[in-house]
């Protein structure tokens, strides 16, 4: 038995690899051959299960790991949410760039925003477990001249961007890890129960 991540995003494979590391079972990602998973849920955890079944399809005997993650901006309604990464078409820095000037005006008392991350669990035994981290922020009025991606609009309560509070380490207050060490330990107890 191993632990099969779900995605073909490398860096979220390396960020679930790392947090996945203490359990003693090797960790595999998806052969770049497999047929794409569609997202099309209207909830983080509606996409992450979606990830989970199609994928479970192909390995019945492993643990399946799903993570389905966005931005959501409390004034747009949520927006972008479950369509971050695919709201509007170029790279996250164009998305980013449109969130700011869809924001034009507002004050920042009234652009408060969640990072949210869904993870969904597939056990062999048909057990499915999930585990969600949110991250509360506001959408910065200031942007950088060299707009990257969604961290560099994201602003936290120590009047940083998520991506200057990145820059050396991943946080462990960061929605995806929060997710992560709640999915580390759901697989924890379920492998101990397995083993009594």
């Amino acid at each position: 038995m191993k632990i099969i991540v779900a995605t073909w995003n490398d860096v979220k494979l390396e960020q679930i690899q790392m947090a996945l590391k203490e359990i003693p079972l090797d960790i595999a990602s998806l052969p770049k051959d497999m047929e794409d998973v569609k997202e099309t849920a209207n909830t983080f955890k509606g996409n992450a299960q979606i990830k989970i079944e199609t994928v479970k399809r192909y390995y019945p005997n492993d643990i399946i790991v799903g993570e389905d993650s966005g931005l959501s901006i409390d004034i747009l309604e949520g927006f972008p949410g479950v369509k971050t990464a695919r709201f509007s078409p170029g790279s996250d820095a164009d998305r980013a760039q449109l969130l700011i000037e869809k924001l034009k005006g507002v004050p920042l008392s009234r652009r408060a925003a969640q990072f949210t991350s869904v993870v969904a669990l597939a056990f062999p035994d048909g057990i499915v477990l999930h585990s969600k981290g949110t991250m509360n922020g506001w959408i910065a009025k200031d942007i950088p001249d060299r707009l990257k991606g969604y961290g560099d609009i994201f602003l936290l309560s120590n009047d940083k961007v998520l991506t200057e509070q990145l820059e050396h380490t991943i946080s462990p207050y960061d929605h995806r890890q929060i997710a992560l060490f709640q999915a580390k330990q759901l697989i924890i107890d379920w492998l101990e129960r397995k083993t009594t």
